[in-house]
């Protein structure tokens, strides 16, 4: 399985206008809808978006993100998540960490647009 770094999502959001295929799309070509997850933090993360104020735009949300697993956030990732943070030599976002540990306790590669933001997190593997 594939866990979906949130900016993954945002950037096949705001390529919507143009014609150009997201990175989501080529994930999609290369591996079955069920076989694709996001992190509960993906959710919150996206409704931070003032974007989602808008009815049309939250339903073009939901429709990219309903046909994708979304794993939950468990005492058991937030263990993880914390022992990142605190294991880490530089800082590290909340939702990073979670997403992280999301992946790693559920067996998962993780796809991401910036690779640097998951840096030194042991047993995380990426999707190529």
């Amino acid at each position: 399985m594939v866990i979906l770094d949130t900016n993954i999502i945002v950037d096949h959001l705001r390529l919507r206008e143009g014609n150009e295929d997201s990175q989501l799309i080529a994930i999609v070509k290369k591996n079955p809808k069920e076989s694709l997850a996001i992190s509960m933090i993906t959710v919150q993360e996206l409704y931070e978006g003032k974007s989602t104020k808008d009815s049309q735009k939250e339903q073009f949300l939901l429709a990219t993100i309903s046909p994708l697993k979304i794993l939950p956030y468990t005492f058991e990732v937030a263990q993880l998540a914390g022992g990142i943070a605190r294991d880490l030599n530089w800082p590290i976002e909340l939702a990073d960490a979670a997403i992280a540990a999301t992946a790693v306790l559920n067996g998962c590669q993780l796809a991401t647009l910036n690779k640097k933001d998951f840096d030194g997190i042991e047993k995380l593997t990426f999707s190529s």
